[in-house]
């Protein structure tokens, strides 16, 4: 995979959090998984709101029971 170096701009508090837990050399490796989690959340909202449109927003039982799930899946 390609690498580009880009600047970033993030608080004091952040990315001293973030050197705190990916040491000072892993920052950009930190940032990079950060990045696609994100973008893979995005992406799973958008496929969601496209069953929505599709089939109907779920029932509250349903809701409740896929927060459980997703609450259990990434407790980490």
């Amino acid at each position: 995979m390609n690498m580009e170096r880009v600047t970033a701009t993030l608080d004091e508090e952040t990315l001293a959090r973030i050197r705190q837990v990916a040491g000072p050399r892993g920052v950009s490796s930190f940032l990079n998984l950060a990045a696609q989690e994100r973008l893979a959340r995005l992406e799973l909202l958008g496929l969601l709101d496209e069953l929505d449109e599709k089939h109907g927003t779920p029932s509250k039982e349903v809701h409740a029971e896929v927060a459980r799930e997703a609450r259990r899946i990434f407790r980490r």
